[in-house]
């Protein structure tokens, strides 16, 4: 009855939900609940978690992206039957709240989402974050018992297609090509973990003589992902350094941008995934948490731009573009303890070769 009901409201779907959304990107997996919850296969809930879940609601605090969290959410209902009531602010703002909450007794969600290691270790200090073990644990990368990278935010770079029609940027020294002068864009690295993450990248690839170049073509800084991409697609730029989920939610709207995942990589950085105290007792936000680790959420974030955490589920093409899988030597990934001995120098220095201040 209840694979019924999820077909039903798959197929019933107006074209331009977020559900017909996500179908487009990836189709959905199977799903058998004769037995609990199997999706794909895998068992994501034994019969009495999610028998226990059915008719429960989860919250969900995230700094991801709205639009991507949006899709997600989308694709979990529909295989799962489960709703998520999704609350999205920037990671610093929600780690204010979600502290503020917890230290009052009154945290108001049941699992939450992160853009940056280093908050998920303050929420684990305390106790924000408690432990949790997925079915899927073995095929994790995962580093704590409290929280772990449900994907990975990756960047790498794009330009506007309406105005370089011919001889396109094609890989990262382009973004120091003097006929590019005046035409860069680049996010602060005060944004947030994945900005780290980028600039760890291009210092331990082309040294830090590389910001200097980037510096002297006189680059447009925004102060977050979304108004840099929308200034892409308005030709207020016309090449950038771009988080390829953002970027790709925009080409797939109609947007005049192009990706380009260059020959050297790209740089990642973790989505760190987390149950709160309130969220260990409520079975649909564990229901969510086994989900986010299973094959089928998986292959749906790495439909969306994101690189998936496990490497047994094959291939994962985020439209026409194939990023590298976590385990390839062209993924560079900046962890935790790379963050600890890293972050706070290169900052400063990010911040000395484009003068910025804030």
């Amino acid at each position: 009855m209840a694979a019924a009901v999820l077909l039903v409201t798959a197929c019933g779907s107006p074209a331009n939900s977020k559900t017909a959304q996500a179908e487009r990107l990836l189709p959905r997996a199977a799903v058998d609940t004769s037995d609990g919850l199997r999706i794909d296969g895998e068992l994501v809930a034994d019969r009495a978690l999610y028998e226990a879940a059915r008719g429960q609601r989860a919250t969900l605090y995230s700094a991801a992206g709205k639009e991507a969290e949006d899709l997600t959410l989308a694709r979990f209902t529909a295989e799962t039957g489960i709703a998520v009531e999704l609350t999205r602010l920037p990671n610093n703002k929600l780690a204010e709240r979600a502290l503020s909450e917890h230290g009052a007794g009154k945290l108001g969600a049941d699992v939450i989402r992160l853009t940056d290691p280093r908050t998920a270790r303050k929420f684990t200090d305390a106790g924000v974050y408690v432990p949790y073990e997925t079915p899927f644990r073995a095929q994790l990368k995962q580093s704590s018992p409290n929280w772990f990278a449900a994907y990975y935010f990756v960047n790498a770079m794009a330009y506007n297609a309406a105005i370089h029609t011919e001889n396109p940027p094609d890989g990262w020294e382009d973004l120091v090509d003097p006929r590019y002068r005046g035409e860069l864009g680049v996010v602060a690295i005060t944004t947030g973990g994945t900005l780290n993450a980028l600039t760890r990248f291009q210092l331990d690839t082309f040294g830090p003589e590389f910001l200097d170049r980037m510096a002297a073509q006189r680059p447009r800084v925004f102060n977050s992902t979304s108004t840099e991409v929308e200034a892409l697609a308005r030709g207020e730029i016309s090449i950038a350094t771009v988080s390829v989920n953002n970027a790709f939610g925009a080409e797939t709207g109609g947007a005049p941008i192009r990706l380009v995942i260059p020959k050297e990589g790209v740089s990642a950085s973790e989505g760190p995934l987390g149950v709160t105290p309130r969220g260990a007792q409520n079975p649909a936000a564990q229901v969510f948490m086994n989900w986010s680790a299973s094959k089928a959420g998986q292959r749906f974030v790495g439909s969306q731009g994101f690189v998936p955490v496990r490497t047994d589920i094959g291939t994962v093409r985020t439209g026409d573009y194939e990023l590298p899988t976590a385990d390839s030597p062209r993924f560079h990934l900046l962890t935790e303890d790379g963050f600890a001995r890293h972050a706070k120098a290169d900052e400063t220095l990010w911040k000395q070769k484009f003068g910025f201040i804030g």
